[in-house]
């Protein structure tokens, strides 16, 4: 491991380096659980950046994702707009692997690395050989570290000194439940009959399936009265908050930029009121709409919805109009059925969306607009419908927005604005 000079300045770190070995972890989590992995069993890897920064300390976060080409589409949007970048290896060419392209990119790290400046290399495998040659392999990053499950780890206790290792499951926390271990034979030479060989990779890797994340915790729901158990709907206007983000960044948002679409269901699903969380979630978007974003919407429980735009006015809101006229529906209004009026959650920052929602006769029900309230109507005009913050309330990006609120000229203090500003 490399040294700092005694007599150098601190550096900022130079980063996190992350790299998952696609076939090694998902095969390996077959063997594990006994059973070839299932969207209930596979990790969450949302969370990975989490526990990345919690054990390895602030930095800027590099993840890249290595597998098997072609892959699959919906996975590796999903990926995307997770903050991974995407590496392919070909599974045809003789002596290739992923391993092998791991090794190629901290080769390269480690060439260019300045000694002056800390950065790390955080790599999940079970590959002994990788791991064996991380020590060299990455000799001028200030940290390795290895993650997997434990009992797949190597037994090396002179790697031990020069690698942290940690278990995928108990350290890194990457599921959503307690995993259905069985008991590995260290002899066993071969899969049993059923299971995926070491090296195995699907032919689809399916997103996570959403239940509410332990690693994030939402304020509590509202209290309902006994008896009086509501839907809830979640409505978002992609359009909207594309442009919205858009302006807040001052650029065009990337899949690292833009919401967790799943921890904003998971959110959503903190808010309901029905007895197992469940959500009906709607995103409205221009048609035709992204097939691998459309695909990975769907796996994460979304209902994807595209919307015609109006060729003859390009900058007509078409997807705010829907998302009103939806408002308009008799179930959305409370007025079908027996059934109380459900509550209704909008992503959305259009006055007519709050005229939409503020139109919906009251009957008990919980009417909210989800975004960047200092973008949003002033609340006095609007005071039946909450504003909540998709960033401190739903807590939906990875890294802190550049937002401006403007200051409050009845609450500031002078001295601390004039030295901010100067």
């Amino acid at each position: 491991m490399v040294l700092h000079h005694p007599d150098s300045e601190p550096q900022t770190p130079r980063g996190h380096y992350v790299f998952v070995d696609g076939p090694s972890i998902d095969g390996t989590l077959g063997r594990v659980i006994g059973q070839p992995p299932g969207p209930d069993t596979r990790p969450d890897w949302r969370r990975l950046e989490t526990f990345v920064k919690q054990h390895c300390g602030p930095a800027p976060y590099e993840a890249t994702f290595v597998f098997w080409a072609p892959g699959q589409q919906g996975f590796m949007h999903f990926l995307r707009t997770s903050g991974f970048m995407i590496a392919l290896g070909d599974r045809f060419v003789p002596g290739q692997s992923c391993a092998d392209l791991i090794r190629e990119r901290i080769a390269r790290l480690n060439q260019a690395a300045d000694e002056t400046q800390p950065w790390q290399v955080i790599v999940g495998t079970h590959n002994p050989d990788l791991i064996a040659e991380l020590p060299e392999l990455a000799d001028m990053a200030e940290r390795i570290t290895v993650f997997g499950f434990s009992e797949f780890l190597p037994d090396a206790p002179e790697l031990e000194e020069q690698i942290d290792f940690y278990d995928i499951e108990d350290d890194a926390r990457l599921f959503r439940s307690q995993l259905p271990r069985v008991e590995f034979d260290d002899d066993l030479d071969e899969a049993p009959d059923g299971l995926p060989e070491p090296g195995y990779q699907p032919p689809l890797v399916d997103p996570p399936a959403l239940e509410p994340a332990p690693l994030r915790t939402f304020a509590p729901r509202p209290p309902r009265p006994v008896g009086d158990v509501r839907e809830l709907y979640l409505v978002v206007d992609g359009r909207s908050i594309e442009k919205e983000l858009g302006e807040i960044l001052g650029e065009k948002p990337n899949p690292g930029t833009r919401p967790d679409w799943g921890t904003v269901l998971d959110f959503a699903r903190s808010q309901s009121q029905s007895p197992d969380g469940d959500v009906k979630a709607l995103f409205a978007h221009i048609a035709p709409g992204h097939a691998g974003f459309r695909r990975a919407l769907k796996d994460l429980g979304y209902t994807s919805s595209p919307v015609r735009p109006d060729d003859t006015q390009p900058m007509r809101p078409v997807v705010e109009e829907f998302i009103c006229g939806l408002l308009g529906a008799r179930a959305l209004r409370g007025e079908a059925g027996d059934d109380p009026a459900p509550d209704i959650i909008v992503i959305g920052h259009g006055q007519p969306i709050f005229d939409a929602l503020s139109d919906i006769p009251d009957r008990g029900q919980r009417l909210c607009a989800l975004g960047f309230p200092e973008r949003m109507p002033a609340t006095e005009f609007y005071p039946r419908v909450e504003q909540l913050d998709l960033e401190r309330d739903a807590q939906a990006f990875g890294a802190e927005l550049p937002r401006e609120f403007g200051v409050d000229v009845d609450d500031f203090d002078p001295d601390e604005e004039l030295s901010r500003l100067f």
